[in-house]
């Protein structure tokens, strides 16, 4: 019994060393205290001096954005200064130059170019302009060529409308009305020609033309002249100044 009695008291003896628990409050409580910041009461004295601080403030704002200004205007006097001016002419001077200088040194490598290489350039244009004109009369050419041929096979054609329009004699309504349908067509392949520059060969009262007229026969003629074309038996037609066929004609003796 005794025994535990003495352990009781020694665990309770330890545990209030290891833990006290009044040493720490007044150490808390003075921390607290000294952490606090001073306020002082607030007095009339006290208010004029933070005013006094606030417009002081205000002053020194002020002068600084006085004293700031000036630089703005100094920069423009200084871009508009003689001195400055001057030495952008000379700037601009000195560019030109350097141009000029390019562009002479540009034409004396042209020249030189020409000098070398002129002769050779006309020669190239002259045999291209002469290959230009070939190749465009060869074109013309080949179109005259297809349309003598194509003109060659139509004449057929026209003539045998010629050898109907001389041989019929259209008497009741149904034939004039068959003869005019006829005679629209063979207008129209004459519109045809037209277009396609296919013309007739001028024969009656001109001078009998070997190249165009072909000469059927020779008789006395008081109404023309020896050497006239005084009758036409076929018509002749030309393509620009190709012959397509020559007219059959008479000619005056």
């Amino acid at each position: 019994m005794i025994r535990q009695l003495f352990l009781l008291s020694s665990i309770a003896s330890v545990d209030a060393f290891i833990s006290p628990p009044s040493l720490h409050a007044p150490n808390i409580v003075a921390s607290s205290w000294q952490s606090q910041p001073l306020r002082h009461p607030s007095s009339p004295l006290h208010a004029d001096a933070s005013s006094d601080g606030s417009d002081g403030a205000a002053d020194e704002t002020e002068a600084d954005e006085a004293n700031a200004s000036p630089p703005a205007e100094e920069e423009s006097d200084i871009l508009n200064s003689p001195a400055f001016l001057k030495r952008k002419e000379e700037v601009l001077k000195s560019d030109i130059a350097a141009l000029e200088k390019e562009i002479e040194e540009a034409n004396a490598v042209s020249a030189a170019a020409k000098e070398e290489w002129g002769a050779k350039f006309d020669m190239l244009n002259k045999e291209s302009q002469g290959m230009q004109e070939r190749m465009s009369k060869q074109g013309a050419a080949g179109t005259e060529t297809a349309t003598v041929e194509v003109a060659q096979k139509v004449l057929s054609v026209l003539d045998n409308y010629d050898r109907a329009f001389q041989a019929v004699d259209a008497v009741t309504n149904e034939e004039v009305e068959i003869v005019d349908a006829y005679k629209k067509t063979y207008d129209m392949i004459l519109d045809s020609f037209t277009e396609l520059n296919v013309t007739k060969v001028e024969t009656v009262g001109t001078e009998f033309d070997y190249e165009m007229h072909q000469a059927m026969m020779q008789m006395p003629s008081d109404e023309y002249e020896e050497g006239i074309v005084c009758q036409e038996f076929a018509m002749g037609w030309k393509c620009g100044e190709k012959l397509i066929r020559p007219a059959m004609v008479v000619v005056a003796a």
